[in-house]
């Protein structure tokens, strides 16, 4: 399977913007001079999704970001090899621009994009809290609950933000979507086919990151020929899945067991055991040493939802 995506962004040189057909609105310098002009797509009622086309003078660039919702009725296709010249063919559909398309195919790079994989699977409080409870280095994830429909997981890092987000697409196309469905000829065709389905979507942004997540340049023609492993990748990074499933009573030493019965107090929050067990640590490395151990004795000890992650993981 090839890579997909709710939305990208796509740069290449300003002369693939063949006519604007409509008042781009003027981006200015600090020094008054003109910048660049560009097209938003929230100003306008009748595109409801995003769609934004912006050029600079200075870097001689385009810029055109969209989503998947660009396909219309082929929306949950997602964005891929094989419908991105019918996306930009589409924003000539409009008549707000005309772009070259093949110079965009051929010359163009994407520089921002959701990567995106709907599965077939109820979103369960008991899912989401295994992932929660089983995040491999807890002290740098940041997560974010949605009150049964979701949860995210970020990572700052010097120059990126690793992250992972998984949703019912269902109830997201119910809360936030409701003008784009009614737009939709197959309006009832396409609910039905996000019915039940949970959406993992991780953010790659900037050529550095996309090369180094997928293992292939930016050109929009090897970007959309790379192979749909990156989510699995940062799945894998941020969850711990231990292949060892012990019972707690078959953890070595009454040590380990006296720690199985902290981890189940704290009903495995690793954050909280940190917090309260810190002060009796005169070093860090004392006290890391001792995480370490707590670590290994929930996978050791946390069978079900090592089960609960491995299956998730298996739909990646």
């Amino acid at each position: 399977m090839f890579i997909k995506c709710d939305t990208i962004k796509i740069r290449c040189n300003y002369k693939y913007l063949k006519e604007m057909k409509i008042p781009f609105n003027i981006q200015y310098n600090s020094n008054g001079k003109e910048q660049g002009r560009y097209f938003n797509s929230k100003h306008y009622q009748h595109i409801p999704y995003n769609l934004y086309i912006a050029t600079n003078n200075y870097h001689q660039s385009l810029e055109i970001e969209f989503s998947s919702k660009i396909l219309k009725e082929r929306y949950p296709e997602l964005i891929n090899k094989d419908n991105i010249r019918q996306c930009l063919e589409n924003i000539n559909k409009l008549d707000i621009c005309t772009i070259d398309v093949d110079g965009i195919l051929n010359h163009g790079w994407i520089i921002k994009a959701d990567i995106t994989k709907d599965v077939d699977l109820k979103l369960t409080e008991e899912i989401l809290d295994a992932l929660n409870n089983n995040v491999g280095n807890y002290r740098r994830f940041k997560w974010q609950h949605y009150s049964g429909k979701g949860i995210t997981f970020t990572k700052d890092t010097k120059y990126n933000k690793e992250e992972i987000k998984i949703y019912d697409k269902y109830q997201e196309l119910l809360r936030h979507s409701r003008k784009f469905v009614d737009t939709l000829e197959n309006r009832k065709d396409v609910m039905d086919y996000f019915y039940g389905k949970v959406r993992f979507e991780i953010t790659l942004k900037g050529e550095s990151q996309i090369t180094e997540q997928l293992g292939v340049g930016s050109g929009i023609k090897e970007f959309f020929n790379a192979i749909d492993c990156a989510i699995r990748q940062q799945f894998n990074k941020v969850f711990n899945c231990s292949a060892l499933e012990l019972d707690t009573s078959n953890c070595n030493g009454y040590e380990e067991w006296a720690m199985a019965q902290i981890l189940d107090k704290y009903n495995g929050d690793l954050k909280q055991i940190e917090q309260s067990i810190r002060y009796r640590y005169n070093s860090r490395g004392g006290l890391t040493r001792r995480m370490d151990k707590f670590k290994l004795v929930k996978s050791l000890t946390n069978k079900k939802e090592n089960e609960i992650i491995k299956q998730v993981r298996n739909l990646l």
